[in-house]
C-alpha cells in the first residue's frame, strides 16, 4: 500500500513538473495560454485616415464549409439567382474573373490545409482597413484586423520558427525586425506583414500600416479609426438587426474617386430622358465625401448610411434644399399611406420647396418643350411664362409632394373614357398639399377654369365634336375635373380633386376615386400602412425624411413585363447613331449613282434624288438592327425583372442637410423559390 501511495505522489510530482516546464516553454516560445484578450475593438488597431474599412462579426458563420454559403442551397432554387447564374452576364464575369475556378481552387486549398483558417481567424471580429494608393484595388495598402483562437495564435506565433512549419520547402522565407514578422517569396505576389496584438492577428501588405496597430496599441489607441467621431457617430451607434453582427463600413468617397479614375458625375446631367436629368439638378454623387454605415441581413437587407457632403461641389439650390427639415415619417404613414392602396407598386413622399423643385423640373425640360409651355401661358393673358406660373404655385400649396403608383387595372369604357394611345401605363396620383384657406382654394379653382378656358392652347381634345373638360361630383362630395390630354400616354387624361388640404393630380379617374374613397376609416378597402411588412420596414427607416419612398419590386413586375418589348424597341433606337449612318448611305450612294460628287455641294435636283435613295436604305438599316437587337434586349431587361422580384417590398427613407446626408434602406428578400 506504501508503496503504491509513493508511486502515486512520485507520478504527480512528474506530471507537475513537466506541465509546468511545458506550460513554461509554451508560454516562452508561442503565447502564454492565459493571456486576456484585447480589451477593445478591432478597429481601435486601424489608423483614424484610413480611405476604407470594411469590419463583420462571426464571419465564420455565414458559411457552411467555406466558401460555401450557408443560405446556398436556398439561393441555388431562388428564381432570380437561377436567373443570374444562367445570364450572358454571369458567363462574362465568369470568364474575364474565372468565378467558379477559382471558387473551386479555393475550397480546395481550403480544405488540403490542416486547420480551417475562417474558425481560426474568422470566428468573431474580423476587419480590413488600409489607403487607395493607384487606379485599381490591387495597388491598395491593406491590412486584415482578425480576433484569432488558440490555433490562429499558434500559426502566427510559430511563423517565428519556419522549419517547423515547413515553409522553406514551399519557398517561403521569413523575417522579424522591430515586432513585425514578414512572409515573402513562393506563390505570395507581395510579402505580407504579421504582428499579433493579444488575440489580434494584423496582416497586410503595407509594413507601416501593420507596424501602426503596434503604435495605436501602445498609445491607448490615440488617433485610431475605432476612437474616431465617424466611427462612434455612425457605424458603433448605429442601429442594428436583431443579431447584431451587420456589416460596418466607411471609405473616404472623394479620394476612392480620385485615385480610381472614377467621375462622381452621376445622374448624368445630359442624359436623355427627363427623370435622370432632373435627378442630376438635385443630387449628384461627386458631391460626397465620407461615407459610413452599416448593412445588416435579416430576411432582406437593412442599410443605414451617413455622407458627408462638399459644399464646394453644390450648387446654391442644392444646399437651399437640404436645409428643408424633413417630415414626421409616423405622419407620413398616417396620412399618405393610408390612403395608398396596399398593392401599390410604389409610395413616395418628398419634403421641399415647390418653387425651387418646379423651377428644376422646368429647366430639365428640352428648350423646345419650354417654349411651347411658355407661349401656351403668355396666351392665357394671365402669365408672363412658366416661372411665373410657378410663383404662384409654390404660394397655393405646401413644400410637399406625394406620390402614389399603382397597376392600371380598373375597367376602360370606349364609349365614356377618353381614348388613348394602348400604351401600358400604371395609374399615377401626385398628391399636394394646399395651404388649406378659401382664398388659395378659390384660386385653385381659377387656375381648373383658366385651362378649360384654353383647352386647345394647353393640347386638350376630346372627341369629335365633343369638349375636352369635365366635372363630376362624386358621392362622398368630392369635385373632380377631368382633362382629356391625348398627350398623355395610357390613359389619356388628367384628373384633379381634393379632400381638404390634399389636392390629387391624376392620370386616371379611375384612381382619384379609389384612393378619394380611402378617406372613409370605415371604408372596407386595403390600404398600404396595415400592410405588415411596410410596417415592419416603416419601423426599420429614419423617423424623420426628406425623401420617403416604398417599392413593391413584384407588384410592379407584370407592368414592367408588358413594356419590355416596346422599351427594347426605344432603348435600340436610341442607340442608332442616324447622323453618322445617313452621312454613310449618302457617301455610298453618291459614290455609286453620283460619282464625283460630294456631301454638300449638290444642288437641290441632285439631292432630292440622294434623299430618295437614301430613305429606303435608313428603314432597311433600322429594321435589320431592331432584328438583330431588340431579342437581346428584351432578354436582358426580362432577366432585370426576375432580379427585381426578388425583392417583395422596400423602404427608402432619407434625411438631408447642407453638410451631410443620412439614409436608411430596409429590403425584404426572401428566398422562397
Amino acid at each position: 500500500m506504501a508503496i503504491r501511495s509513493r508511486f502515486l505522489r512520485i507520478s504527480l510530482i512528474v506530471l507537475g513538473v513537466l506541465a509546468f516546464a511545458g506550460y513554461f516553454a509554451f508560454s516562452t516560445f508561442f503565447f502564454s495560454p492565459t493571456e486576456s484578450d484585447y480589451p477593445a475593438d478591432v478597429a481601435t488597431l486601424a489608423p483614424r485616415d484610413v480611405d476604407f474599412f470594411l469590419a463583420k462579426a462571426r464571419l465564420r458563420s455565414a458559411f457552411a464549409a467555406p466558401p460555401r454559403l450557408v443560405v446556398q442551397d436556398q439561393l441555388d432554387q431562388n428564381a432570380a439567382w437561377q436567373t443570374w447564374t444562367a445570364s450572358p452576364e454571369y458567363a462574362e464575369l465568369d470568364q474575364q474573373y474565372a468565378l467558379d475556378a477559382n471558387l473551386a481552387r479555393v475550397k480546395t486549398e481550403l480544405e488540403a490545409l490542416p486547420i480551417d483558417v475562417l474558425a481560426a481567424l474568422a470566428e468573431r471580429d474580423t476587419a480590413i482597413a488600409g489607403y487607395l494608393k493607384g487606379a485599381t484595388l490591387e495597388a491598395a495598402d491593406w491590412a486584415l484586423y482578425a480576433r484569432a483562437n488558440w490555433m490562429g495564435k499558434l500559426a502566427v506565433s510559430a511563423l517565428r520558427f519556419p522549419g517547423l512549419l515547413g515553409l522553406d520547402k514551399q519557398g517561403l522565407s521569413v523575417e522579424e525586425s522591430e515586432g513585425v514578422t514578414t512572409l515573402s517569396g513562393g506563390r505570395l505576389a507581395k510579402p505580407i506583414h504579421l504582428v499579433r496584438i493579444a488575440d489580434v492577428i494584423v496582416a497586410g501588405s503595407s509594413r507601416e500600416l501593420v507596424a501602426k496597430a503596434l503604435d495605436l496599441n501602445a498609445r491607448g489607441a490615440q488617433e485610431s479609426f475605432g476612437l474616431s467621431a465617424r466611427y462612434n457617430d455612425y457605424i458603433q451607434n448605429q442601429r442594428r438587426t436583431v443579431r447584431g453582427d451587420d456589416i460596418e463600413f466607411s471609405i473616404d468617397w472623394r479620394t476612392a474617386m480620385e485615385r480610381l479614375g472614377l467621375s462622381g458625375a452621376w445622374p448624368p446631367k445630359d442624359a436623355f430622358d427627363l427623370g435622370p436629368r432632373l435627378a442630376a439638378r438635385l443630387f449628384q454623387l461627386e458631391s460626397l465625401r465620407l461615407v459610413s454605415g452599416v448593412v445588416g441581413f435579416d430576411s432582406g437587407i437593412v442599410m443605414h448610411a451617413h455622407a458627408d457632403l462638399s459644399g464646394e461641389v453644390m450648387t446654391p439650390v442644392q444646399k437651399s434644399l437640404y436645409r428643408i427639415r424633413g417630415r414626421d415619417v409616423a405622419q407620413i404613414q398616417r396620412d399618405l399611406a393610408f390612403i395608398t392602396p396596399a398593392d401599390a407598386h410604389a409610395c413616395a413622399h418628398i419634403e421641399v420647396d415647390l418653387g425651387e423643385f418646379l423651377n428644376e423640373l422646368y429647366q430639365s425640360l428640352d428648350a423646345a418643350t419650354r417654349q411651347l409651355l411658355d407661349e401656351a401661358l403668355r396666351g392665357t393673358g394671365q402669365f408672363t411664362g412658366t416661372p411665373a406660373l410657378i410663383d404662384e404655385l409654390d404660394a397655393l400649396f405646401k413644400g410637399r409632394i406625394g406620390l402614389i403608383v399603382r397597376d392600371n387595372d380598373y375597367p376602360y369604357n370606349t364609349e365614356k373614357d377618353p381614348p388613348n394611345n394602348g400604351r401600358p401605363t400604371p395609374a399615377i396620383a401626385v398628391v399636394l398639399w394646399t395651404e388649406n384657406t378659401d382664398k388659395a382654394h378659390r384660386r385653385i379653382q381659377q387656375l381648373q377654369q383658366l385651362v378649360s378656358d384654353n383647352q386647345a392652347r394647353f393640347g386638350l381634345r376630346g372627341r369629335t365634336g365633343q369638349r375636352a373638360v369635365y366635372t363630376n361630383v362624386l358621392a362622398g362630395g368630392n369635385e373632380v375635373w377631368e382633362f382629356w390630354a391625348p398627350m398623355i400616354e395610357g390613359t389619356g387624361h388628367i384628373a384633379v380633386s381634393r379632400n381638404g388640404d390634399m389636392y390629387f393630380i391624376t392620370n386616371t379617374y379611375a384612381l382619384l376615386s379609389d384612393l378619394l374613397k380611402r378617406f372613409n376609416r370605415g371604408e372596407n378597402v386595403k390600404r398600404l400602412s396595415e400592410r405588415p411588412d411596410f410596417a415592419q420596414v416603416a419601423s426599420e427607416g429614419r423617423s424623420s425624411a426628406n425623401l420617403f419612398a416604398w417599392f413593391n419590386p413584384r407588384a410592379t413586375a407584370p407592368l414592367l413585363r408588358r413594356v419590355a418589348e416596346e422599351n427594347a424597341l426605344d432603348e435600340v433606337k436610341s442607340r442608332i447613331n442616324w447622323d453618322r449612318e445617313r452621312r454613310t448611305l449618302e457617301t455610298q450612294v453618291l459614290r455609286e449613282s453620283f460619282p464625283g460628287k460630294e456631301i454638300g455641294q449638290l444642288d437641290a435636283s441632285t439631292q432630292a434624288q440622294v434623299d430618295a435613295l437614301v430613305a429606303p436604305k435608313l428603314l432597311e438599316l433600322e429594321s435589320r438592327l431592331l432584328r438583330e437587337q431588340v431579342p437581346a434586349m428584351k432578354a436582358a431587361m426580362e432577366r432585370r425583372i426576375s432580379y427585381l422580384e426578388a425583392c417583395s417590398g422596400a423602404l427608402l427613407t432619407v434625411t438631408l442637410d447642407p453638410k451631410a446626408i443620412d439614409l436608411s434602406l430596409s429590403a425584404i428578400v426572401p428566398l422562397e423559390k
